[in-house]
């Protein structure tokens, strides 16, 4: 009697344990909290934006990070990087 329990645990375990490996992921912070954080009217991280503080150019072209041809950051650059715009970049 004491086994036939122990099989029906061992059982129910085995059933439910993939149920929950399959369960989905809470988002990452990272993600979430990049959302959070206010955005200027450039459609940026209003810290980040060069737009708005132009002494962050040399910050970001001491990184390599700079479009000459527009005056923005690569990484902001909408003119260059058409899927910036799908985010909300100007």
């Amino acid at each position: 009697m004491h086994s036939l329990r122990t099989l029906s645990v061992l059982v129910a375990l085995l059933t439910v344990s993939p149920a929950l490996a399959e369960a989905p992921k809470a988002p990452e912070k990272s993600q979430s909290s990049e959302a959070e954080k206010p955005k200027c009217e450039h459609g940026v991280q209003k810290s980040l934006c060069t737009r708005c503080n132009p002494k962050l150019a040399a910050v970001f072209k001491a990184k390599g990070d700079w479009c000459a041809e527009h005056e923005r950051p690569e990484s902001q650059c909408s003119l260059c990087h058409p899927d910036l715009a799908k985010k909300g970049v100007k």
